[in-house]
C-alpha cells in the first residue's frame, strides 16, 4: 500500500496547526521524492536500493513516518539476508501502523509475512505461525491465500488440523477466485496434497496431485518451481503407493538427477543427522528442500515429508543446513534447479570417532586461546558461510600483527573443505609462522608438522616414512602426545597394505609408556590396534588380554580414529540400476553401516540420496559387498558402528568434478 509522505505528516500529528497555501520547500519535495523512490524500489524488489533510499530518511521526528520507514526497510532487511536488523525495525514500527487500522493493513501484513519468513528460514516454526497468523488477519478476501499457505508450510508436522484448515481455506478463497487461473489453484492443491502426506493420507495425496499437474499441463519438458514441486511431491506419493515406476518417471520430469554438474557429485561437506537428534530414530526418513546459493551455502531448508512429528522434521532440515559447496561448483548448477534442490534423508546411529590427530587439535586451540584468540565469529556457521569471515579475519589479524588471531583464522582456512588444495598450504604455512613467533609449544608445533607438512599422502610407504621422519624429531619425540599420535599414525593399516612390521613395537610404546593418563583416548586407541596385530598371529587369548584393559564393553568401538581399512569396494558391472540408466539420471547416495569384525558390511542403509529413491538398492548392494580389514572383537561383537560410504552413479561419458 502506497502512502505519500505528506499523508504520513498530517495523519501523524492530530494537533499540527493547519496547513497555509505556500508551497512546500524544495526540501520537503526532496524528502517526498526520496520516500516515493525508496518505496517503489522495495515494491518492485529492489530491495538494496529501497535501504539506501529509507537510510536518507532516518531521524524522521513523525513518528508514524518513522515508523513506516522502519516497517518498509526492515521488510527488506530481511529479504536481503540482514534478519537482525530487519527484525529489529520491524518490531520498533509495527506497533505504530497497526494501532492506525485499515488504513495501513498492507504494510501490517507486508511486515507480518516478513517476519514470519524469517522465522521460518530459523526453523522457528512457532514464531512463523504466529506472524503467518497475524499476516492472514490483515485480509479478508484472496489476498490471504500466501498467509494461509505459509500457515500450513509450517505446520505441516503438528497434526494439529491447522495445516488442513490453512489449505481448506485456501482453496474455498481460490476457487472462489477464477482470475487466479488453473495453475495457481494447482500449486495451491499441491500444498494440500503436501498436508494429505504427512498425514499419511497418501491415495488422497496422489489423486489430488495428479489433479495439480493436469491443471499445470501435465507432463512437458518445460518446468518452473510449481511445476518442479507437483512433480517431486507426486514422487513421494507415487512411492508412498508402491508405484516406484510412476515415481522414477515423476521424478525424471523434474529434472532432478539429469543436469549436468547435479549438486552433489561436487559437495564439499555433508552429514546426515544422528539419531537421536530431535528424537530421530533409524526408522525414521524425509525428504528435504532446500536452496544452493552462488557462494556455496545453503538456505531456504524447508522439510517437505517426513515421519514422525515436527521435532524430527527440523532435525533433518537443521543437518542440511550445515551443508556447504565450493563456490565455483554452485555456480555451475543452473539456478532453477539449484534453488529448488531435494533429497532423501535419515540418521546415523553415531557420529565417527574422532581422528587420531584430534588431541593435538584440541590442544591447538586451547594454546590459541590461552594466547587471547577468543570465540571465532564463525563458530556456529557451516563452512560455505563462514569462509569469507574467516578470510577477512585472517587479513584483519596480519595487518594488525595479532599472530593468535591470525594462526586461529589461518588454521580454520586450511581446515574448511571448501577451500581448495591448492590453497591449503600457503594456509598452514601462514598459521606456522604465527605460532612460531608465539613460540608454540610441541604439540601445536607436532599438529602443524602432520596436518600441513609435505606428507606424500596416498602413498602408504612414503607416508609412513614421513611421519617417522617427524618422530625422530627430538622436540616432538619428547612430548608424550605428539610421539603418540605419530606413533599411531605410523602403525595403522592402510587400504589394502596391513601395519608395518614394527607396529607392535610402535603400539606397545604408546600403551604401556605411562607418559599418557591411563584413560587417554590415544592408550585406549593403541590398546585395540594392538588386540588386532595379536589376533592377526592367532592368538585369540592375548587379543582378548590385551581388549580387556581397554575397559571397553565387547559392544563399544574405539573412542578415536581406528576404523577399520577399506580392503574392497563392492562395485561390479551392473551396479548402475538399468531403469535409471535408460531414464538418463545420475545421482549421489551415502550409506551407513557397521563393520563386523572380518570386515564383512552389516545391515546398510541410505542416509543421504541425491535424487531421491532412484539409486537406494543399488547403494546398498554396493555397501553389502565392501569389505574391511578384520578386527579383534571378542564375543563376535561388532568391530564398529555408524561407518559411512559415497558412492557416485554417473552415465558413460560423465567425469566427476575435479576435487
Amino acid at each position: 500500500m502506497s502512502i505519500s509522505l505528506l499523508a504520513l505528516a498530517l495523519a501523524g500529528q492530530a494537533a499540527a496547526p493547519a496547513a497555509t497555501s505556500a508551497a512546500p520547500p524544495p526540501a520537503q519535495q526532496s524528502a517526498q521524492a526520496r520516500f516515493d523512490a525508496a518505496s517503489q524500489a522495495a515494491a518492485d524488489g529492489r530491495c538494496a536500493e529501497a535501504v539506501r533510499g529509507f537510510a536518507t530518511l532516518a531521524g524522521s521526528r513523525n513518528p508514524l513516518l518513522a515508523a513506516t520507514v522502519d516497517v518498509r526497510s526492515g521488510t527488506c532487511l530481511i529479504d536481503l539476508g540482514r534478519g537482525a536488523e530487519g527484525k529489529a525495525a520491524i518490531l520498533r514500527g509495527l506497533p505504530v501502523l497497526a494501532a492506525k487500522g485499515e488504513a495501513f493493513s498492507g504494510d501490517v501484513y507486508d511486515a507480518h509475512m516478513a517476519l514470519g519468513r524469517l522465522a521460518q528460514r530459523d526453523l522457528d516454526y512457532d514464531a512463523a505461525a504466529r506472524a503467518y497468523t497475524a499476516a492472514a488477519a490483515q485480509l479478508k478476501d484472496a489476498g490471504r491465500i500466501p498467509a494461509l499457505l505459509r500457515i500450513a508450510q509450517v505446520t505441516l508436522f503438528d497434526h494439529d488440523g491447522r495445516a488442513l484448515a490453512a489449505t481448506d481455506e485456501a482453496l474455498r478463497l481460490a476457487e472462489g477466485s477464477p482470475e487466479l487461473g488453473r495453475k495457481n489453484l494447482a500449486a495451491i492443491q499441491t500444498i494440500r496434497a503436501r498436508v494429505l502426506l504427512n498425514e499419511g493420507q497418501f491415495k488422497e495425496a496422489y489423486a489430488l496431485l495428479k489433479n495439480s499437474l493436469s491443471k499445470q499441463g501435465g507432463l512437458t519438458n518445460k518446468v518452473t518451481a510449481s511445476d518442479i514441486a507437483t512433480r517431486s511431491d507426486l514422487a513421494i506419493a507415487a512411492l508412498k503407493n508402491n508405484d516406484r515406476d510412476q515415481a522414477r518417471l515423476y521424478l525424471a520430469y523434474t529434472g532432478a538427477g539429469r543436469v549436468e554438474n547435479t549438486p552433489f557429485t561436487s559437495s564439499a561437506a555433508m552429514a546426515p543427522p544422528t539419531c537421536g537428534d530431535g528424537g530421530l530414530t533409524p526408522a525414521d526418513e524425509a525428504i528435504v528442500e532446500f536452496s544452493l546459493e552462488e557462494d556455496g551455502h545453503v538456505s531456504g531448508v524447508a522439510p517437505i515429508y517426513a515421519t514422525g512429528g515436527r521435532d524430527k522434521a527440523i532435525a533433518f532440515a537443521r543437518a542440511v543446513g550445515d551443508w556447504s559447496w565450493r563456490a565455483e561448483d554452485a555456480r555451475k548448477i543452473p539456478p532453477l534447479f539449484r534453488y529448488t534442490t531435494r533429497v532423501e534423508l535419515r540418521c546415523v546411529k553415531g557420529d565417527r570417532a574422532p581422528e587420531l590427530v584430534a588431541p593435538l587439535a584440541e590442544a591447538t586451540q586451547g594454546w590459541l586461546a590461552e594466547k587471547g584468540a577468543g570465540t571465532p565469529a564463525w563458530a556456529e556457521l557451516s563452512p560455505a558461510a563462514a569462509l569469507p569471515l574467516q578470510r577477512a579475519a585472517l587479513a584483519a589479524a596480519t595487518a594488525r600483527g595479532d599472530r593468535a588471531k591470525a594462526a586461529q583464522a589461518a588454521l580454520a582456512l586450511a581446515g574448511n573443505p571448501v577451500v581448495t588444495r591448492e590453497e591449503r598450504p600457503a594456509f598452514f604455512a601462514d598459521a606456522t609462522t604465527a605460532v612460531e613467533a608465539l613460540g608454540a609449544p610441541a604439540p601445536v608445533r607436532g599438529y602443524l608438522a602432520i596436518e600441513g607438512g609435505e606428507l606424500p599422502y596416498g602413498n602408504v610407504e612414503k607416508e609412513r616414512a614421513g611421519l617417522r621422519t617427524l618422530l625422530a624429531r627430538p622436540d616432538l619425540a619428547t612430548d608424550p602426545l605428539t610421539a603418540a599420535t605419530l606413533r599411531l599414525l605410523i602403525a595403522q593399516p592402510r587400504e589394502r597394505k596391513g601395519p608395518p612390521a614394527d607396529a607392535a613395537v610402535l603400539l606397545g610404546q604408546v600403551s604401556d609408556g605411562g607418559a599418557l593418563p591411563e584413560r587417554h583416548p590415544l592408550r585406549i586407541a593403541a590398546l585395540l590396534a594392538e588386540a588386532n596385530v595379536v589376533a592377526a598371529k592367532g592368538d585369540v587369548a592375548g587379543a582378548r588380554a590385551v581388549f580387556d584393559r581397554t575397559g571397553l564393553t565387547s559392544e563399544q568401538c574405539a573412542m578415536i580414529g581406528l576404523t577399520p581399512a577399506m580392503s574392497r569396494l563392492g562395485t561390479g558391472a551392473n551396479d548402475f540400476p538399468q531403469e535409471a540408466q535408460r531414464m538418463g539420471f545420475e545421482g549421489w547416495v551415502r550409506t551407513a553401516f557397521d563393520i563386523a569384525p572380518d570386515g564383512r558390511t552389516v545391515a546398510p542403509r541410505v542416509v543421504i540420496a541425491y535424487p531421491p529413491f532412484v539409486f537406494d538398492e543399488a547403494a546398498n548392494g554396493i555397501a553389502r559387498g565392501t569389505r574391511y580389514t578384520s578386527t579383534f572383537r571378542p564375543e563376535g561383537a561388532l568391530a564398529c558402528s555408524g561407518e559411512q560410504q559415497s558412492v557416485r552413479f554417473l552415465l558413460p561419458g560423465s567425469r566427476p568434478p575435479s576435487s
